[in-house]
């Protein structure tokens, strides 16, 4: 691996005063202090008194092989899914069926299914309806991104997280319930759809910038008196209903 004469902020505030090959310096400078600890990814030439900073890369997670590839009787078939398997959980990660009603197992063999992969359902434009178990904590970015015939989806209560663009451009979906359990959302979320009413039962789960402000028609919330989302609505103009 080729030495790179690259300091990051970190370091160059560890080590002001040591020279990097990339900045010129006008002045000798002292080498840094023997007892001084480096990043894993950096090693020292006191020669040059130059820090080189190395990338590092992580170790993408080992998939495994299911014990059995039983699923729920009433699920969609694997044969128009794909996923893969991990240590601890499953993860359906792309569809190529022409099935329009779509029921997502629970577990494949021992392994519950806990994830909707990135894109797996991207422009799945015939697809209607998603029934998700309650085994799923996250939906990953743009995970039903262009499903333009989408009507019907749960968010089941064990969900988390929403990547980025996660419904985004489902044009017929009209309704949807994001559940208390979700804590975390990223941008874009619902950018292109039309949805009439939104459900956001976590009182503090804040806007980050779905693309509601984008619509041509502005939905109505339903959220926790005092909730932030309710604070966000109001401020914005949206139609609202406390809710509980």
């Amino acid at each position: 691996m080729k030495k790179l004469a690259v300091l990051c902020a970190s370091v160059l505030v560890l080590f002001t005063g040591c020279k990097v090959q990339s900045v010129p310096q006008e002045e000798e400078t002292e080498p840094i202090p023997e007892t001084t600890e480096l990043p894993e990814n950096a090693s020292y030439d006191p020669d040059t008194n130059t820090v080189y900073i190395f990338p590092t890369t992580e170790t993408p997670e080992e998939t495994v092989v299911p014990d059995s590839v039983d699923i729920d009787a009433e699920a969609t078939s694997l044969d128009v899914l794909s996923y893969e398997v991990f240590a601890d959980r499953a993860v359906i990660t792309d569809f190529n069926g022409s099935d329009t009603d779509i029921i997502i197992t629970s577990h494949i063999g021992s392994y519950p299914v806990t994830e909707i992969g990135h894109y797996a359902f991207e422009a799945a434009w015939d697809v209607t309806s998603i029934t998700l178990p309650d085994s799923v904590t996250t939906i990953s970015e743009q995970a039903f991104a262009d499903c333009e015939s989408l009507t019907s989806v749960n968010i089941p209560e064990n969900v988390t997280f929403i990547g980025r663009g996660a419904f985004s451009n489902c044009l017929s979906l009209k309704e949807l319930t994001i559940p208390a359990s979700v804590t975390d959302t990223q941008e874009e979320m619902l950018t292109g759809c039309a949805v009439e009413d939104l459900y956001i039962l976590n009182p503090n789960l804040e806007y980050h910038n779905w693309g509601l402000e984008d619509a041509e028609t502005q939905c109505t919330i339903h959220a926790p008196a005092g909730s932030a989302i309710l604070t966000w609505a109001e401020k914005n103009g949206f139609p609202t209903e406390e809710i509980f």
